[in-house]
């Protein structure tokens, strides 16, 4: 028998504190509050009414992945069988969560892909092979070139201003 449960009232399982482990969070909205989400929804679900099994989502810059897992999660509740979902962005920190936060959505049909690459460069890097479609955050102001370089990357580009 264990030392600890031959004492009288001690308890049978350690004592672990986990309070410095918790860290304030900055809670980023659902990203079904996003303002691209319904159009986002509506496409995937117009593609695949019309018969496609397969759809590559582009998310630039990608942050913590919430949006784009979101979405490959939507395709896949709507049957798509092969799911491609690539993030890119400049931050490393945010593309290790965006890694974490994929792997607890484990399914053989998503594939995700998380890399670390400016803007621009990712953006006309998916020019050659357009994507079904392109989630872009672009700054208020932001350089036309970037702008066009998303319109080449998908066939349908959803973008959302941020403030400056």
């Amino acid at each position: 028998m264990p030392y600890a449960l031959s004492l009288k009232g001690a308890s049978p399982w350690p004592a672990v504190s986990i309070t410095a482990a918790l860290r304030p969070l900055k809670i980023a909205p659902a990203p079904c509050e996003d303002p691209r989400w319904p159009a986002l929804s509506a496409r995937l679900e117009v593609l695949r009414e019309s018969g496609r099994r397969a759809l590559r989502i582009v998310h630039v810059p990608c942050g913590d992945g919430a949006l784009l897992i979101a979405a490959a999660r939507r395709a896949r509740s709507l049957g798509f069988l092969s799911i491609e979902a690539v993030g890119a962005d400049v931050d490393p920190e945010r593309l290790e969560r965006a890694r974490r936060r994929a792997s607890l959505h484990a399914d053989s049909a998503i594939g995700f892909a998380f890399k670390l690459a400016q803007p621009l460069a990712s953006l006309e890097a998916e020019a050659e092979f357009p994507a079904d479609i392109v989630l872009c955050e672009a700054p208020a102001g932001a350089p036309k070139d970037l702008l066009e370089a998303a319109a080449r990357a998908g066939d349908l580009v959803l973008r959302a201003r941020l403030s400056a």
